[in-house]
């Protein structure tokens, strides 16, 4: 994150704040600068101050380089909220292309407003949860966006309009659900009451009805994976969002069609998605090349949003094991351990190296965003209050309120995902009914890949008592009446698992990839002295997983006797 700040302000590469700064001057009559980069550059400032709020939300428990850290953001977002601000116009409206230029609104969907708009209300939303709504600059900003949309658009006399990228969708359904728990009493039903007209109205402009945009469709007929990948997961995600918003049937099948076609004929061992350069798309089922892969780093930030939905909707396990898989491989892979280069698209063979920038940039702040978003991923409560789900394995803290009646405080205890053995410890307020729900991960979740071996036997235990672990939909359930310092302990078995590919995957016949855990491991032309290209691993070649603490900060790597082709 200070890498991003540091290149969006003056004198960085792509110096984006300047941007609202000049929308800001122009606003007040006041001369200023030309608009320079991409007409929605404002997004990447928006979806980095979204991250930094989630960044705040961690405690720093007394580390004092994460508070310094956290400092340093808490400042920026004192600098950077009013330059926001000001860039506002009074009815709402904001997009410094637009106001810079002087240009028609809402007259060119490559220009982006919709999604520049989309992040800056999801940054409203992102620092009104940060300040617990005692801060709420943002907030109203965000609101008074949202209105003037409300206002110009919806069925007649208002307008119907295709807006270029879909993050917008997304945006008004988070809007709706904050102002409707803020407010109460459907306050925020026209929000989403707008997001489900974009989708439902967005395939009848005809000039823009197209597979790229997923717009060649009613979204109720759509049944696969199509166009651009990081617009598609959007897309996809504002549909499940709309599903759960309204109880629309015709959305949730449709969704789950589309989550089928993505995730079980046209997604990498990686979680990757968008095959092709053309489009920065998904390609047809199984078209699934390694060296010309395309992977946006922002399509599997989207996956992952799409991941998030889909298991909010269906409570099932292979979603979460879907998202687990995006992050720790497709997404955080494309960022090296300074923090300070990445990829924008992650190809599985490669001979590039990270960059510090991008001509368009619009992962930056996606990806910290996406990462940080795991807190808010781990455990997941049903509408009753009475379910706990673990989701995620992550060593932490915290306290949920109002779960089965009373506050509830989780510490896990884990070194996952180099070791399998997960310790919770629950401690109510007081005695609580509830049912405890524990993801156990799959390791296959898409047909598209077959592990082997099977991951093995699981290994559960209640205040050292062994438990049933009978899974169902990819969890195992504990009901009890839990008192302080109850412990729930789990050990995953972490094999480490050959994965062959669906023979209709014709780049990788005949070829193999490691996993262990959540990990898909990379083999590394540095490593070996040559063209890693030239190795095989022979079927019967044992293979070791081994610690080092001096390497990349301490990996588990694996070790296996390979050979090498020669001509």
């Amino acid at each position: 994150l200070p890498h991003c700040i540091a290149q969006m302000e003056e004198g960085g590469k792509g110096q984006e704040l300047l941007n609202l700064v000049n929308t800001a001057k122009a606003l007040q009559g006041e001369s200023f600068g030309k608009f320079t980069g991409a007409p929605w550059s404002d997004a990447y400032v928006y979806n980095t101050i979204e991250a930094a709020c989630l960044a705040l939300a961690v405690d720093a428990q007394g580390d004092p380089g994460l508070a310094a850290a956290q400092q340093f953001l808490r400042d920026k977002l004192d600098q950077w909220i009013p330059i926001v601000l000001a860039a506002q116009m009074d009815d709402g409206y904001i997009h410094s292309y637009h106001t810079v230029n002087k240009f028609e609104r809402y007259t060119n969907i490559n220009a982006h407003e919709f999604y520049v708009q989309g992040y800056f209300i999801e940054a409203g939303v992102a620092h009104y949860q940060i300040t617990g709504g005692k801060d709420r600059r943002l907030y109203d900003a965000a609101r008074r966006c949202a209105d003037q949309l409300c206002n110009r658009f919806g069925p007649p006399p208002k307008r119907n309009w295709i807006y270029g990228h879909p993050g917008m969708g997304i945006a008004l359904c988070r809007l709706a659900r904050l102002v409707g728990e803020a407010e109460g009493n459907d306050a925020g039903a026209k929000y989403s009451n707008l997001a489900k007209f974009f989708l439902d109205h967005r395939h009848e402009i005809e000039e823009h009805r197209s597979a790229y945009r997923q717009s060649h469709l009613p979204v109720v007929e759509q049944d696969e994976a199509v166009g651009h990948a990081v617009r598609a997961t959007y897309f996809y995600s504002a549909i499940a969002d709309l599903a759960m918003l309204t109880g629309d049937r015709a959305y949730q099948d449709a969704v789950d069609k589309i989550w089928d076609s993505a995730v079980n004929r046209r997604m990498y061992v990686t979680g990757g998605v968008g095959s092709t350069h053309q489009g920065e798309a998904f390609g047809a089922d199984y078209d699934l090349p390694n060296e010309s892969a395309y992977c946006e780093s922002c399509a599997g930030c989207g996956l992952s949003f799409w991941a998030d939905r889909m298991n909010r909707m269906h409570h099932d396990g292979a979603s979460v094991d879907v998202e687990e898989r995006v992050l720790y491989n497709n997404i955080l892979g494309a960022v090296e351990l300074t923090g300070e280069n990445f990829f924008y698209q992650n190809p599985l063979a490669s001979g590039g190296r990270r960059y510090p920038w991008h001509g368009c940039p619009c992962c930056v702040g996606n990806i910290p965003r996406a990462l940080i978003a795991i807190k808010d991923l781990m455990y997941r409560l049903d509408g009753s209050r009475v379910t706990l789900y673990v989701n995620h394995f992550v060593a932490g803290s915290g306290t949920i309120a109002n779960v089965a009646g009373t506050s509830l405080r989780i510490e896990q205890e884990t070194d996952y995902p180099w070791d399998g053995d997960v310790t919770l410890i629950l401690t109510p307020d007081k005695p609580a009914q509830l049912t405890v729900k524990v993801r156990i991960p799959n390791r296959g979740e898409s047909r598209l890949y077959s592990p082997t071996p099977p991951s093995g036997e699981v290994n559960l235990q209640v205040n050292g008592r062994s438990q049933s672990a009978t899974v169902t939909d990819g969890y195992v359930s504990l009901s009890r009446t839990w008192q302080a310092g109850d412990r729930i302990e789990l050990r995953l078995p972490m094999p480490i698992q050959r994965i062959y590919a669906d023979e209709r995957v014709k780049s990788n016949r005949g070829r193999v990839a490691l996993q262990r855990g959540p990990m898909v491991y990379n083999v590394e032309s540095v490593d070996h002295g040559g063209d890693v290209r030239a190795l095989y691993l022979p079927k019967d070649s044992e293979l070791h997983a081994v610690w080092k603490p001096d390497l990349l900060g301490g990996v588990m790597v694996l070790k296996a006797k390979a050979s090498r082709n020669t001509p």
